[in-house]
This record gives C-alpha cells, sequence and structure tokens, in this order.
C-alpha cells in the first residue's frame, strides 16, 4: 500500500492497529506522513537513520526479543530481591494486604 494511502487507512502500517487512541504518525526520509502505533512511532523515532519506506519502517521496528521461553534461571540480582521481598510466603499476617 502506499504511503499516502495508509494515512487514509488509520491503521498502523506495521502492525494493523486500529484503535484511534493509540494512533499517530511518523515522517519517513522523504518526508511522507503514515499512521503508526505510539510504540511504532517511538522506535522509529529513537532509530539511528530514519525509514524510507513502509517496508524499511516495518523491518526496523520488528520485534527484535525472543519468541522462546523469556524466563531465564540465572536472572539479574535485582530481579532476585524484588522477588524475594514480594513473594507471598515472605509476608507476615501483619503486611498481608486485603
Amino acid at each position: 500500500m502506499p504511503a499516502e494511502d495508509a494515512i487514509h487507512a488509520r491503521a498502523c502500517v506495521v502492525c494493523g492497529a486500529t484503535d484511534a487512541r493509540e494512533l499517530s504518525t511518523t515522517t519517513l526520509a522523504d518526508g511522507t506522513r503514515v499512521p503508526v502505533c505510539g510504540s511504532h512511532e517511538l522506535s522509529h523515532r529513537r532509530a539511528r537513520v530514519p525509514a524510507r519506506t513502509v517496508e524499511e519502517l516495518r523491518a526496523l521496528t520488528l520485534d527484535r526479543r525472543s519468541h522462546g521461553e523469556r524466563r531465564r534461571e540465572d536472572g539479574d540480582e535485582l530481579g532476585l530481591l524484588l522477588t524475594r521481598a514480594f513473594a507471598p510466603q515472605r509476608r507476615g499476617a501483619a503486611t498481608r494486604r486485603s
């Protein structure tokens, strides 16, 4: 879909989100404005080089996280401390939330 048509489609050109509350626009390198959701607008704004086409924008803003198991057994020290602090078995009767 040409970028000009995407503006009228009112959907994020990357993920297809259509909720008007989350839609924004971003400007491609040639000055063309395309609709994107807030997450993809932020990703494009943080990119070192602006995308030239919608296809480049899609490639640039792909979810780069692993889609496998995200929990790691060797977590960081802060995560371990937070888990211990907020674990239900660590709370006494006086500190339970109602």
